[in-house]
């Protein structure tokens, strides 16, 4: 086989193969995965929250974790981005326009709580647009937020950034961004290996500087 057609096999071969993954990244994308249900053993600590959304679950997974590492309340954020193409689509095209969709949060109290978790997967490199709006319509006056973030890609810190100027416009104090990876196109890890993960990452707070967090992980 000459060099030429040689190197045409590869090249279709590797287009075949990236074209099969994103197929299969798509329709996991489309795909709910449930994860151990979650709620404050006896009285929660109220000194902190976590408000989530989550499209396919790994999120809430992971924002489950995060309550449950604290006994903290929880509140999930419904917003229209349906599991199949069109909601991907909408997803995707919403996130580059920065446009803010409707949602309906579940009912949780916030005044009594110090920092507050925000977690979300990323969309284009950026907190999904319903934690967006979340922020816009909630009191953060007094409060230190942590935003966590999942995503197969990557985060743009020029996002990262413009999110926290959103926060500090609400009255909170943006302390901390914690972003765990899923995976890639190829690969992707277990929600056991994710979950130890955000575990680790929640201990580490405590070398952050924040006393909230300290006094929130001692409780």
């Amino acid at each position: 086989m000459s060099t030429r057609k040689s190197i045409l096999l590869l090249a279709l071969t590797m287009a075949v193969l990236g074209i099969a993954a994103f197929a299969l990244m798509a329709v996991k994308d489309q795909t709910y995965v449930a994860s151990e249900a979650y709620a404050p053993v006896g009285e929660p600590n109220r000194a902190i929250a976590v408000v989530y959304y989550s499209r396919s679950g790994h999120s809430e997974a992971v924002a489950r974790e995060v309550a449950r590492t604290f006994n903290a309340p929880i509140a999930r954020i419904a917003a229209d981005y349906p599991l199949d193409f069109s909601g991907q689509g909408k997803a995707v095209s919403d996130a580059n326009a920065g446009e803010l969709p409707r949602i309906e949060v579940e009912p949780v109290d916030l005044d009594l709580a110090r920092c507050l978790f925000l977690v979300s997967p990323t969309w284009m490199f950026r907190p999904a647009t319903p934690l967006w709006s979340y922020v816009e319509q909630t009191d953060l006056t007094g409060k230190e937020i942590v935003l966590v973030t999942t995503g197969n890609s990557r985060f743009e810190q020029t996002e990262i950034d413009a999110f926290a100027r959103r926060v500090e416009a609400r009255g909170g104090r943006f302390i901390h961004h914690l972003f765990l990876r899923r995976g890639r196109i190829f690969w992707q890890k277990s929600r056991e290996d994710l979950l130890a993960e955000a575990r680790a990452r929640i201990r580490d707070l405590r070398r952050r500087g924040s006393a909230t967090v300290e006094l929130v992980i001692q409780a």
